[in-house]
């Protein structure tokens, strides 16, 4: 590996980690019910401000661009294009704007299948409460079946 291999390769995987940082971030702020500061963006990097100026992951997603996956495939592509983790709600509506539909009657069969489907594949782990992200990126961890939660990565009480 050359010297700018490997810096490039260090530069991808500190933007991972910085997505999967901000992520954390942000699903802080909102349990507290804070808004933070926008990220920093150097001045020269039009491309990158605009694409922060949409807060909403699902508007990266062109219509049909899942279309003949499986849901794990999709899922997969969805995460690896907004490059930090989500919740389970926001990825079915990702995958389902890009053309593939989430086997369910109501959003909550759906959120309970994408789950179940997410939660056995080898690709994707918990990132926290209900969010995903994939394997490969720092932090984030294949997860064994969790006493805590529900199949929604809801916490239940038990009396």
């Amino acid at each position: 590996m050359t010297r700018g291999e490997w810096l490039r390769s260090m530069i991808e995987e500190y933007r991972r980690k910085i997505g999967t940082y901000e992520t954390m971030i942000r699903e802080w702020e909102s349990e507290l019910g804070t808004q933070g500061s926008p990220a920093a963006v150097p001045l020269g990097d039009k491309a990158k401000q605009q694409e922060l100026n949409t807060d909403d992951p699902v508007a990266r997603v062109r219509e049909y661009q899942f279309f003949g996956k499986s849901q794990p495939e999709a899922a997969k592509l969805f995460l690896e294009i907004i490059g930090h983790p989500l919740r389970t709600a926001t990825i079915i509506e990702g995958i389902e704007r890009g053309g593939l539909k989430v086997g369910g009657k109501t959003p909550k069969d759906k959120k309970t299948n994408l789950y179940t489907i997410l939660h056995r594949g080898d690709d994707f782990g918990r990132a926290g409460k209900d969010a995903w992200g994939l394997r490969s990126w720092p932090g984030i961890k294949k997860e064994s079946d969790s006493k805590e939660g529900n199949d929604n990565g809801e916490t239940s009480e038990k009396a």
